[in-house]
């Protein structure tokens, strides 16, 4: 085979190869398509004052147009709400929030962090039951376009 066979089959190489890839970029595009616009939004969680990790908080839009968001509360109560990816925040308009925690307890009341045997134990929230619901907890948010900084939700008994 001469040099310049060799040349045209790795050529040949390299537009298919070329062509495969660009071809699997367009099949990953499909999960960005048409996605609404997302807004950085950060907050905080207190209960009586204190912060609450690992926390889960929900955002439910009420323009049916928007997508839901949650984020998870760190050891100080800080989250980041997320849409799609990490962190991106939320689409615009008002979102209904939910906050919940929930501990594993044992018979005893004592909270449990493995749980060995089903039956043992049951789910103890640690937050009032109406912070978990939208239509009850009196959480709601507005997002605009730009860094949404949510401020602290103080939740009581």
């Amino acid at each position: 085979m001469s040099y310049r066979n060799i040349s045209l089959v790795s050529l040949a190489l390299l537009a298919a190869l070329l062509t495969l890839s660009s071809g699997c970029s367009k099949k990953a595009d499909k999960w960005v398509k048409g996605r609404p616009p997302v807004y950085p939004a950060s907050g905080q969680v207190l209960f009586n004052g204190e912060p609450v990790a690992d926390a889960t908080v929900t955002f439910q839009p009420e323009d049916t147009a928007g997508k839901g968001g949650s984020a998870m509360t760190d050891s100080n109560g800080y989250f980041e709400a997320t849409t799609f990816e990490p962190g991106d925040g939320l689409t615009q308009g008002v979102h209904n929030v939910a906050v919940r925690k929930v501990l594993m307890v044992d018979r005893n009341g004592n909270v449990v962090e493995v749980v060995r045997e089903p039956g043992d134990v049951m789910e103890k929230s640690y937050l009032p039951d109406k912070y978990g619901k939208y239509d009850k907890s009196g959480l709601q948010v507005t997002i605009t376009d730009g860094n949404n900084d949510l401020g602290a939700f103080d939740l009581r008994k």
